[in-house]
C-alpha cells in the first residue's frame, strides 16, 4: 500500500513544511499526517491548495513515504529526503531530530572530506 504526506514551503520564511493531522503546517516530517487512501489524499490536497490561496504556503504537493522497521515514515525519493532532513554534505548541517538520515536506502556510503564525518 502506498503512503503519502503533503509538503510545501511556508510563504513567510520559505521553510519546508508538512501538513499535520490537524491540517496545520508542521516543520518536521515526523509530525506529518500519513495519507493511506486516494480519497484522503484528494481532500488534503484541496486543503493544501486552499492554504496556498490564503498565502500560507506555496507549491503544495504529495510525496510518497515508506515505513521503516521502527514504524517511522520516511520519504521514498532522495530529493524529498534532502528537503525533509537537510543537506547531505555533512551530518552537522542535517536536521538533528532525525538521526541517521544520511544512511542511504541503497546502502551507498556518504562521502567524507578531510576525515570529517
Amino acid at each position: 500500500m502506498e503512503h503519502h504526506v503533503i509538503t510545501a514551503n511556508r510563504l513567510n520564511d520559505g521553510l519546508v513544511v508538512f501538513m499535520g493531522e490537524d491540517g496545520c503546517w508542521e516543520n518536521s516530517i515526523l509530525d506529518a499526517q500519513v495519507l493511506e487512501t486516494d480519497e484522503t489524499l484528494k481532500i488534503c490536497l484541496a486543503s493544501a491548495n486552499t492554504a496556498e490561496q490564503a498565502q500560507i504556503v506555496v507549491g503544495p504537493y504529495e510525496i510518497e513515504v515508506i515505513e521503516n522497521d521502527k514504524g517511522e515514515f520516511r520519504p521514498l525519493r532522495f530529493r524529498e529526503r534532502i528537503r525533509a532532513y537537510g543537506p547531505t554534505t555533512h551530518a552537522d548541517f542535517a536536521t538533528q531530530d532525525v538521526p541517521g538520515h544520511l544512511t542511504h536506502l541503497d546502502d551507498v556510503s556518504p562521502v567524507y572530506f578531510n576525515g570529517v564525518g
